[in-house]
């Protein structure tokens, strides 16, 4: 494995929690989100540290699930300030280690535009994390039209953060959500953008899409067939829902052995794979296992590493190609 402290990995799958996130999480959702029995403490020292043994230059900050809305618009709209807000003076405090995906209080149509307007103009935002569904609606849904039409006004990079589904309760078998449905509800957002025109629609859009596509490389090709036979033609056609798969990004959070690159490599060019920690729900001791099994793929080539690792991330964060 290379030198952890020569591989500058810009890690785009980056978690943070404020001071206070965590109360405010079990107060919204009563009690633990997502099934997971506890949140895992995040502060900026121990996180540094981090960073600088498994070799992460820049970690670009994002709230994970469940996000900022739990319910009442009014309160979202002042948590995603709040989290906004803080991951910008970490970042001004620490210059270069931290980028910002502005957290948005969906499904709350004009408290996100509000919400996007400050981000990128006052806060400098290096993008937005949006999750899979909000409230039950998921991305792609025509009522965030407006959403996506501004982010792509402003060519603005997206990354997706899988949540629960709506009908977790019926489905996930009592086990946490991150286990199973994650992955899927992955798969359910992205279609939807695509099946949906979201994607054609916004092409100056740069979608990020977690955990190696979760179960997309394996569906893809269903997708697109049962596309052409059971969806109306003029929606999409099966070289569109392929070529819209393929104009997506993907990190590699969680899904770093071969049996996640092979399928991903078959769905997306080299050049559209990125690198993810999942830190701190993912602890250092797996974030340097996942690096260790990446360094010794038996697929990506000599160097691929460093690539995947920092050069494909460099066209999405242009302030990060000066440092």
């Amino acid at each position: 494995m290379p030198d952890s402290g020569s591989l500058n990995l810009i890690d785009v799958h980056a978690h943070y929690l404020p001071p206070g996130y965590a109360d405010q999480v079990a107060a919204g959702c009563n009690g633990p989100a997502d099934g997971i029995p506890r949140m895992p403490a995040w502060e900026v020292a121990s996180t540094l540290a981090t960073m600088d043994r498994v070799g992460i230059a820049t970690a670009m900050l994002s709230v994970s699930s469940p996000g900022v809305n739990f319910g009442d618009h009014a309160s979202a709209r002042r948590l995603a300030r709040s989290v906004n807000e803080f991951a910008r003076r970490t970042a001004d405090d620490h210059p270069g280690r931290f980028g910002l995906f502005a957290s948005l209080p969906l499904p709350d149509v004009d408290g996100a535009l509000a919400e996007i307007s400050y981000a990128f103009d006052v806060l400098k935002a290096d993008g937005v994390v949006m999750l899979t569904n909000a409230g039950g609606v998921y991305l792609g849904d025509a009522r965030f039209d407006p959403i996506f039409d501004e982010l792509n006004r402003r060519r603005a990079v997206i990354f997706i953060h899988p949540t629960s589904p709506p009908c977790w309760e019926s489905i996930s078998l009592g086990y946490p959500r991150p286990m199973l449905e994650f992955m899927f509800d992955s798969t359910r957002a992205v279609v939807n953008l695509i099946l949906g025109g979201t994607i054609e629609r916004c092409p100056d859009l740069k979608v990020i899409v977690p955990h190696a596509g979760g179960t997309l490389p394996f569906l893809a090709r269903r997708i697109a067939a049962l596309t052409a036979m059971f969806l109306d033609a003029a929606r999409t056609t099966p070289a569109g829902v392929r070529n819209g798969l393929r104009s997506l990004y993907y990190d590699l959070a969680g899904s770093t052995g071969d049996n996640a690159i092979a399928p991903l490599l078959m769905l997306a060019e080299r050049s559209r794979i990125l690198y993810g920690s999942d830190y701190p729900f993912t602890p250092e001791p797996a974030v340097n296992a996942h690096l260790k099994e990446l360094a010794e793929s038996a697929i990506l080539k000599p160097g691929e590493l460093r690539i995947i690792g920092r050069d494909n991330a460099l066209p999405l964060f242009p302030r990060l190609q000066t440092r």
